[in-house]
């Protein structure tokens, strides 16, 4: 009776998966400069979970060195995988360590783009310290949000 019950959560988290509109659901990889990188747009997880995912695949969560870089990752956003309104996808940022100080977790580095949305990072409710991008209303931009938030996500692999 339990491999049953297993079957049937399977099959509902991956018809879940496979139905969330916006996002086309396939994996991609893509390479700039020296690093390859792995879009992940079948699952979402929360932004710890998407770090240990990403560990996991020898890879890390996504940080982001440069403004060129950033424009990499916002085409593949908008041309490989329909990043529709409201979607979401975890990078490596966070100011977990002291408010409103942002860092890449898996460099290590401060974040020194300002690829912000408009009136973000906000910290809304003193909860939001995990950095994603965010799709509002047709404007892709980088988001504080809440790290247990359920998103997509991005991991490197140095070349």
């Amino acid at each position: 009776m339990s491999r049953i019950c297993v079957l049937f959560v399977l099959f509902a988290v991956c018809a879940t998966a496979f139905s969330q509109p916006g996002i086309r659901n396939k994996r991609q990889s893509n390479d700039f400069r020296n690093k390859s990188y792995y879009v992940e747009s079948l699952i979402k997880t929360n932004f710890f979970n998407a770090f240990m995912f990403c560990q996991r695949m020898n890879m890390r969560l996504l940080s982001i060195a440069t403004n060129e870089e950033y424009d990499h990752i916002l085409n593949i956003l908008r041309t490989q995988i329909q990043f529709g309104p409201d979607s979401r996808l975890w990078t490596s940022g966070n100011d977990l360590a002291q408010e409103g100080k942002f860092d890449w977790l898996s460099s290590g580095h401060p974040v020194l783009i300002n690829k912000w949305l408009h009136k973000q990072p906000d910290n809304r409710d003193g909860v939001e310290n995990c950095v994603d991008f965010w799709n509002e209303n047709g404007v892709i931009g980088l988001n504080d949000d809440h790290c247990g938030v359920l998103a997509y996500f991005i991991c490197e692999k140095q070349k």
